[in-house]
């Protein structure tokens, strides 16, 4: 330091160096001595760790040495008569005036100046300047020593950005993050922490905790043996425990902490995280309660439930198979029948017949069989079953369930006598309705003909056609609970007399809910009045929430109601009829219904009277 002081003095000094001696040999003396000291200070200079820069008093520079040339990446030549700023970045020149002020009032400062190298990076430097002044304090220049001390300021910059980085984690992070004493009082939580035991803020939480053991766990003991773990380990990991909410309700954590000791291993703190792991608790919990339940469900269900190897033995059977198949226990069951092919089936050709579709689609559903007991007397069975494989896809095993539905079988065929009473029963209760109504007489056989025919022309199966033809031919059954003047008033209703048919849809769903109809033919009545976009009725509503079997009777409802005569007007041309239902194809009926049954007048003939078939 001092032989930098020695070059800055005599720098300055060489400014006010003027002739003097007595004589030429003397003088010639001294300047040998001269150029001897000025060689001796430059070598100084040059080889200063600290760059050196002079300059005039516009600030052009008058001198660098070797050091701050290398620093900035130029040479002498092309640092020298350029002004300092040039070598500063735009934002940073107002400091520079600032400072350039205080120059050349004589004030001499430290402070660091980030500078632009040539390469366009940057040097940051520390820089003691010093103005330079004659013997009447004018202003000369300045005298600078710059420092480099950008490895200095990359490293505080890393450090920021890392602090700010593990401050958003601390502040942002879904675990809680702590540090508490070995007594039990916290230092920090991060907001998380917080929030999990339900305090407002961090702050709050530590100073409303002044006891972890005594306020947070559920179990006190926890902590001692959380403590003991730490002490043995120094870190305790997935330490689950139970604790309790600033409101007192409880949750499950899991904690991951390890001890922060002194050099002389005297634990200092703890730190860790907390993860709220209630949710899984409770899962977990339920996982369990489920797997009892099934069990249960294993032990006690009416159905058999079987798991059977494509060799034909059963791996495992509830007790419920046992018993459909006349075997006292299911282990029995299991020891007798080594191939259910041929010991339980009547065919065995229906077992292969089942697998073949399984190794297809990966399961079966409701494949009937009939099949022996033990006893060899004869049942039937529906057996619903799905494929299970390894990660190869070969077949490892069948599971599924099987039903005894012997009494069904025998109950199918007395159903399809009853089916037959039913259809009289419904052409009675139609007839019903044209007795109350005489005005719409043949209305509702009309209507069923011809949702019968838009459901067959959609593609509809065999049952969804059965059940909107049913539906058809007693959709205002519900008109019974109308009173006849009402319906026979040869004028337009008064919107409370409509009010009152409208009820009809309602009723009509009510009376025939109870009559054990096949599905769905009471929501389709219920339905039936209802439109695509909501203005209809009973319930309002909408597109796909209306069934499609309700929404092909609707526009059969409407096209007969047209094309027929009523007490208070004529029938309307079946052209009006069809043009009113084209005009509102999307808006209040099914587009693909309207399609279907302006096909079947427009281009198969088909007529509303009952004796004409398309």
């Amino acid at each position: 330091m001092k032989d930098r002081n020695k070059t800055k003095n005599k720098l300055s000094g060489e400014m006010d160096t003027t002739e003097s001696g007595p004589n030429i040999s003397e003088q010639k003396q001294a300047e040998e001595n001269l150029r001897d000291n000025e060689q001796r200070y430059r070598r100084i200079v040059d080889t200063a760790y600290e760059g050196i820069w002079v300059f005039d008093e516009h600030y052009l520079t008058t001198f660098v040495n070797q050091r701050i040339a290398d620093m900035l990446g130029y040479t002498h030549d092309e640092i020298t008569g350029k002004w300092l700023g040039s070598f500063l970045f735009e934002e940073d020149l107002p400091d520079f005036e600032e400072k350039a002020a205080r120059r050349r009032q004589g004030t001499a400062e430290q402070y660091e100046r980030r500078l632009r190298r040539k390469d366009g990076g940057t040097l940051w430097t520390h820089v003691s300047a010093t103005p330079i002044l004659d013997k009447e304090n004018n202003f000369q220049g300045s005298f600078a020593m710059f420092t480099d001390i950008t490895t200095r300021k990359n490293a505080e910059e890393a450090l920021l950005k890392s602090e700010a980085k593990y401050r958003s984690i601390f502040e942002n992070a879904v675990e809680g993050i702590f540090q508490s004493t070995p007594d039990g009082r916290l230092i920090t939580v991060n907001p998380a922490m917080a929030r999990i035991f339900g305090y407002v803020s961090p702050e709050e939480m530590i100073s409303d905790v002044s006891s972890i053991g005594r306020q947070l766990y559920i179990e006190s003991d926890n902590r001692h043996i959380f403590r003991q773990l730490l002490e043995k380990h120094g870190i305790a990991g997935g330490f689950e425990a139970q604790f309790y909410r600033k409101d007192g309700s409880a949750l499950w954590g899991s904690l991951n902490v390890r001890s922060v000791k002194d050099i002389a291993g005297n634990v200092l703190f703890y730190e860790g995280t907390l993860e709220d792991i209630t949710a899984r608790k409770r899962a977990e919990e339920a996982v369990k309660t489920s797997e009892e339940k099934y069990r249960n469900i294993f032990e006690n269900a009416l159905e058999g439930i079987f798991q059977v190897t494509p060799e034909g033995r059963y791996l495992s059977v509830n007790p419920a198979l046992a018993r459909i198949h006349g075997f006292s226990s299911p282990e029995e069951m299991i020891e007798s029948v080594t191939d259910i092919a041929h010991q339980l089936y009547v065919d065995p050709s229906r077992r292969a017949e089942m697998r073949q579709i399984m190794e297809k689609k990966g399961f079966v559903k409701n494949f009937e069989i009939m099949m022996r007991r033990k006893d060899l007397g004869l049942h039937w069975v529906s057996v619903t079953s799905h494929a299970i494989r390894d990660g190869n896809g070969t077949i490892l095993y069948y599971e599924g369930i099987l039903e005894d539905i012997t009494s069904r079988k025998f109950a199918e065929e007395e159903l399809k006598q009853l089916r037959k009473t039913l259809e009289k029963t419904i052409r009675a209760m139609s007839s019903t309705v044209e007795i109350k109504d005489p005005g719409t007489s043949g209305h509702q056989k009309r209507v069923s003909r011809l949702a019968g025919m838009i459901a067959r022309e959609m593609g509809l199966t065999e049952d969804m056609t059965e059940a909107v033809k049913m539906a058809g031919i007693i959709h205002d059954i519900g008109k019974i609970s109308v009173p006849t003047e009402i319906l026979s008033k040869p004028a337009l209703l008064t919107e409370m007399e409509f009010g009152l048919v409208k009820v009809h849809a309602q009723s009509g769903y009510a009376i025939l809910k109870e009559a054990a109809l096949p599905e769905p033919v009471a929501e389709i009545v219920l339905q039936h009045h209802e439109r695509l976009n909501g203005s209809g009725y009973p319930q309002g509503l909408k597109r796909s929430e209306i069934l499609l079997e309700a929404r092909i009777l609707a526009i059969a409802d409407v096209v007969e109601a047209m094309a027929s005569p009523r007490p208070y007007r004529s029938a309307y041309g079946i052209d009006i009829v069809l043009n009113e239902i084209a005009r509102n194809k999307g808006i209040l009926y099914d587009p693909e219904a309207v399609d279907f049954c302006l096909k079947l007048f427009r281009e198969k003939g088909f007529e509303l009277d009952s004796n004409h078939l398309p």
